[in-house]
């Protein structure tokens, strides 16, 4: 009996059945993966300046002093140099580039993997299938789900350390330009101010964000 054939009533396992359906959950699920990313690279932007970047002040007067304190400020709005650094839209757009990539190499093997999916559902159907055939037919389409499976983690995974690596390189392009530029300005904080930051009023005549940013594109262009 071992070369039967289905009969159309035989009952399609479960796990067969439930093949397309968890195809396109994984699916959704790793879009959701991959999109995350994107998301990531504005939040760690904002925080890059709303950390205070503390400075001992030396040597020559600083530009501007605070009214009635002893200490130099200036502040850098971030949403401003988040949304105006050239590097930052670069880095956005590398990374846009990246996910788009990775998710048509996804949803081409997940195509891949439905359709073979349909096409056993349809001989099992039909009546068509051995009991041997489909047992290996049900192996083979359980393997393929695993490699599409860790496929989708491969590819998230690479796009987290595609991030990481390049919030590092926007982390250390202005955290080191302000410590140049401090080096003529002699400012005890420089701080970083943004819409519902914890800085709620800050002087005008204490915004450096203008000319920080110019200085961090002029620097961008000339390394490129």
């Amino acid at each position: 009996m071992e070369n039967e054939n289905f009969t159309s009533n035989s009952p399609i396992p479960e796990e067969v059945k439930n093949e397309t359906q968890e195809k396109s959950c994984e699916h959704k699920k790793c879009r959701c993966c991959l999109n995350l990313i994107l998301n990531i690279i504005s939040l760690t932007g904002v925080i890059v300046l709303l950390v205070l970047y503390f400075i001992g002040h030396s040597g020559s007067q600083p530009t501007k002093k605070s009214n009635n304190s002893s200490l130099y400020i200036g502040f850098v709005n971030s949403d401003t140099v988040m949304a105006n650094y050239s590097l930052v839209k670069n880095i956005k757009d590398s990374l846009v580039a990246k996910q788009t990539k990775a998710e048509a190499d996804f949803a081409a093997q997940s195509k891949i993997f439905e359709a073979l999916v349909t096409k056993y559902q349809k001989d099992l159907k039909a009546n068509t299938l051995t009991i041997e055939q489909a047992q290996n037919t049900e192996k083979i389409l359980t393997q393929k789900q695993e490699s599409l499976l860790a496929l989708k983690d491969e590819l998230s995974q690479k796009l987290a350390e595609e991030e990481l690596a390049m919030n590092t390189t926007l982390t250390d392009s202005i955290i080191n330009y302000l410590k140049r530029y401090n080096r003529t300005h002699n400012y005890d904080y420089i701080l970083g101010f943004s819409k519902g930051s914890g800085i709620l009023v800050a002087n005008d005549s204490l915004d450096l964000t203008k000319e920080v940013l110019d200085g961090l594109n002029k620097e961008y262009e000339n390394e490129k």
